[in-house]
């Protein structure tokens, strides 16, 4: 009995350190938030079905630097700050522009990008359009909660339809369904350089309509995180990998 007294005794020790152990390792497990349909932010690959992209790669940098085990969450781009709002994710890692109604929600890392907005459309509507000016009274395309979208919408006379992501967006365009849309331009370039583009009636115009700063975004108040994130960043710009990581994914994007 006295045997069998320590043994159980052990065994409970033991289940104690194991469960303590498994804790801390799923401390470190960092749900990220994610829009898996924006190239070349983030998407999927469609040979291995792994989340790719210059966002996928800056946060998994992170979390080897950090110590995290980075789980990517796929998610609709206007689902993302609800979903930090309520916990269901730690951080939101796509392409997200740094808005005023968004930092009242939820709190920004210092911008690691300026996207700055360009204008997409036909190649039969290019020379039509000089500046902002020109898209005024038209009907636009836009991706549903995009910082494009939020400046469309301010434009004089414009009716903005939205659409679940840039590439279905990218679609009615060409089609004719819309005069043009704005929208992130590394993302217009980066998609005309793509096979999907080249039967397509669509170019980028080079003038910049407004910045947009990206930032990675956490709950409101979690301090640890948005250091650890911001230290981070900080890091990989000092050492020059944030830049091997923009020219992986933006060296031939002209």
């Amino acid at each position: 009995m006295a045997m069998f007294k320590k043994m159980a005794a052990a065994a409970a020790a033991a289940a104690v350190v194991f469960s303590f152990s498994a804790a801390a390792d799923a401390a470190q497990t960092l749900r990220v938030g994610s829009l898996t349909v924006y190239a070349p932010f983030e998407y999927v690959n469609s040979q291995n079905g792994e989340y790719e992209g210059f966002d996928m790669d800056l946060i998994r940098e992170i979390g080897r630097r950090k110590g995290f085990d980075v789980q990517i969450i796929s998610m609709t781009l206007d689902g993302l700050v609800p979903a930090l709002v309520s916990g269901n994710i730690d951080a939101a890692v796509s392409a997200l522009t740094i808005t005023p109604e968004r930092a009242e929600k939820v709190d920004f890392t210092k911008p690691y990008l300026n996207a700055g907005l360009t204008v997409m459309t036909t190649k039969d509507n290019a020379p039509k359009i000089k500046s902002v000016k020109d898209l005024e009274n038209k009907l636009l395309c836009a991706e549903i909660g995009s910082s494009g979208a939020l400046v469309m919408k301010r434009i004089p006379g414009t009716t903005v339809r939205t659409f679940n992501s840039a590439a279905d967006a990218f679609l009615e365009l060409n089609k004719g369904g819309c005069f043009a849309m704005l929208n992130d331009g590394p993302v217009n370039k980066y998609f005309l350089t793509q096979k999907a583009s080249k039967s397509m009636n669509l170019t980028a115009l080079d003038f910049v309509v407004s910045d947009d700063f990206y930032g990675m975004a956490v709950q409101k108040g979690n301090k640890k995180l948005l250091k650890e994130l911001d230290d981070a960043l900080d890091e990989m710009r000092a050492d020059g990998t944030f830049q091997k990581i923009y020219d992986k994914w933006f060296g031939d994007v002209k």
